[in-house]
């Protein structure tokens, strides 16, 4: 699945946040997450046991190469890290890089503490890995696959994970953020500076509290996350 621009934006003032679970048991269909709109954007690398990986290129690693490794993915904008037996991402952050796109304030900011597939088993086999001008692309996964997308980018809709077939996902928010629902009854996610917002598709929400939510996620679905203006764009 690729991330496309959209040219739209308009912005919507976001309220005060919202008690309860609105989309409990709720199917959410949403577009495919957006990249982020303007130059700023950059490179990843990505370093698997000792070695980094940079540039332009697609590699497969064998499975005794990135089994029981984390990867550690590193941007000008984003960085976050990969349980690659569980696809479990770890600390995603916003580095808070000099960007007119930035909506940190500046500041190195976490926003997930976690994002967990609830996988009835280690992934196995080898790892697909690619590394394009601002993109990455991780999947691994024989009888259960995973695939992670994600944008080196100030804002936008910079990263999704696609599981075949369909899993459960945890994702827990890092301390200062709240969940809150929109006047849409979407989910958004904020620390009072930073506003982002979860992008199911064929996904349902099956329970929310301020700052943990669990989604069901069907065959060809996927979760996003995006963030900025395209967040709060209707």
């Amino acid at each position: 699945m690729s991330i496309t621009f959209r040219s739209r934006v308009r912005r919507i003032a976001v309220g005060a946040f919202a008690s309860g679970i609105a989309l409990t048991g709720l199917m959410a269909v949403a577009p495919a997450a957006q990249a982020s709109k303007g130059g700023s954007c950059a490179a990843y690398t990505v370093t698997i046991g000792g070695t980094t990986y940079k540039g332009d290129q697609g590699i497969t690693l064998a499975s005794n190469k990135v089994s029981g490794k984390t990867a550690v993915v590193k941007g000008t904008f984003i960085e976050f890290n990969v349980k690659l037996d569980t696809f479990q991402v770890m600390n995603y952050t916003l580095t808070g890089a000099p960007s007119d796109k930035d909506i940190t304030g500046g500041v190195r900011t976490v926003v997930f503490a976690s994002k967990a597939p609830q996988l009835s088993a280690k992934l196995t086999g080898s790892l697909t890995l690619e590394l394009k001008s601002e993109s990455l692309t991780l999947e691994r996964g024989t009888a259960q696959n995973m695939k992670i997308t994600s944008k080196d980018c100030a804002q936008g809709g910079i990263f999704q994970m696609e599981p075949e077939p369909g899993v459960t996902y945890v994702h827990k928010l890092a301390p200062g953020f709240t969940y809150y629902t929109d006047d849409l009854g979407r989910t958004l996610f904020t620390n009072g500076t930073v506003i982002g917002r979860e992008s199911p598709e064929l996904a349902t929400l099956m329970s929310r509290t301020d700052t943990q939510s669990t989604w069901s996620v069907q065959d060809g679905g996927r979760m996003g996350a995006v963030f900025g203006e395209d967040a709060t764009e209707a």
